[in-house]
């Protein structure tokens, strides 16, 4: 006999439990480290990443369905005092470290840069 418990399987989250503030993310946490305000780094929309999210615009969403969500969910952001956040589009998805951008036009489709999480 062994003379340990057996150990409990780690819990699993719902995908559809989970709660997001933006739609995309960027490959690994602390992409942001090394970028300099003048950087944009490559994005991707977390419902390519976890299905069946709750909040989350579907895979084949409009880009009009994905923009109204993604404004929704930066005013969650642009509501609190979160300095460390950038900028992202979730069209063109890409992202900036730069908050002072939120708002203004992205470079690439002109639709208002949203606030982001680097996290």
């Amino acid at each position: 006999m062994w003379p340990f418990k057996k150990k409990n399987p780690a819990p699993t989250v719902d995908s559809k439990a989970l709660r997001f503030t933006q739609v995309d993310v960027t490959e690994r946490f602390g992409d942001n480290s090394t970028l300099t305000v003048g950087d944009w780094i490559e994005t991707v929309p977390i419902n390519t990443l976890v299905p069946d999210t709750q909040g989350l615009p579907a895979t084949g969403a409009t880009e009009q369905e994905v923009y109204s969500i993604a404004s929704r969910l930066s005013q969650i952001r642009e509501s609190i005092d979160l300095p460390n956040d950038g900028v992202y589009c979730p069209l063109c998805h890409i992202a900036n470290v730069d908050l002072s951008r939120l708002r203004t036009p992205c470079p690439k489709c002109g639709k208002p840069l949203l606030q982001f999480d680097w996290n």
